[in-house]
């Protein structure tokens, strides 16, 4: 027996009034990485669900300039921010995966890194994916995924920032809000 399907909506150019209705109807978090590391910028929001359960997976993307440069094509970088609930399989799609959950992917046994988001420290286990670099845990009962293009771009998860809930009223966020990211398309 297989789960309902949530249908994915399409992606949409962020603006506070977009955070705030999705968040308003939300089950899961939206991610935001406060503060924004400088230079980058909200570049688009997605989610899965349906009108009357409201969304069961968000995704927020950010874009700005790539921390750890090597190549000239990869000045800019995109890191998109994955809240879902089981099952549901946003994350490993935008991941470029099969499945709906990374399963026998994940590298190694201890975490790949640590964020803090809503205030508890998130450990996020590497996932063996090619062009991206993935990582996936759990934070406020469902999967978290972080994932950035290029995959040296993974640097910005170790800026000062802790993953804020733009879901509750209480964080309020001046951003600066740019194109959409050809990642959420």
């Amino acid at each position: 027996m297989h789960a309902a399907v949530a249908p994915l909506h399409p992606p949409m150019v962020g603006s506070e009034d977009a955070l705030r209705q999705l968040g308003s109807r939300s089950q899961v978090p939206i991610w935001m990485p406060w503060p924004l590391p400088l230079g980058w910028l909200v570049s688009g929001i997605q989610h899965a669900g349906d009108e009357h359960t409201g969304p069961v997976a968000t995704v927020l993307a950010c874009s700005g300039p790539n921390p750890l440069t090597v190549e000239l094509d990869d000045l800019s970088a995109d890191l998109l921010l994955v809240a879902e609930q089981p099952g549901v399989g946003l994350g490993a799609r935008l991941a470029g995966l099969e499945a709906l959950d990374p399963g026998g992917r994940i590298i190694g046994g201890s975490p790949g890194l640590k964020l803090v988001a809503a205030g508890h420290d998130t450990p996020l286990w590497a996932v063996d994916v090619d062009g991206v670099s993935a990582f996936v845990g759990e934070a406020a009962g469902v999967w978290l995924w972080a994932l950035t293009w290029p995959g040296t771009a993974a640097a910005v998860l170790l800026e000062q920032f802790e993953l804020r809930d733009a879901c509750d009223p209480d964080n309020v966020f001046d951003l600066p809000y740019g194109a959409l990211s050809p990642r959420l398309e």
